[in-house]
């Protein structure tokens, strides 16, 4: 079993030999996240995806640099027309992250394979 905090292999014991984190018998707050997953902060994503969402400055926050790069280039070449559609994406992606559940820490999970966080 893995520490939910640290993230270190605890075989079978009751507390973490890394940080001393309780691995069982305790409810855990949230959702659970899988070791070496990346995570953002719910709260800083979320705000930063619905006032610089625009510009895609979320999509780096998160580790997506390649729909970041797309963001910044939708609003560049369409002559800032393509801002429109990027803020109601970040928006709607800011939104998102804000309702969903965090960890005990404030963190919620960065899925690679989805577009949304």
């Amino acid at each position: 079993m893995y520490c939910k905090k640290c993230g270190t292999d605890a075989g079978d014991a009751k507390y973490c030999p890394n940080c001393g984190e309780n691995i069982e018998g305790e409810a855990r707050n949230g959702v659970a996240i899988e070791p070496g997953q990346k995570t953002v902060n719910k709260i800083a994503y979320g705000l930063i995806a619905i006032f610089l969402g625009w510009i895609g400055i979320h999509r780096f926050y998160a580790g997506k640099v390649a729909s970041g790069i797309g963001y910044i280039l939708l609003v560049v070449f369409t002559l800032g027309i393509g801002s429109v559609i990027t803020s109601i994406l970040g928006l709607i992606e800011g939104i998102i992250a804000l309702c969903r559940e965090s960890d005990q820490y404030g963190n919620i999970p960065v899925y690679p394979d989805k577009f949304f966080v």
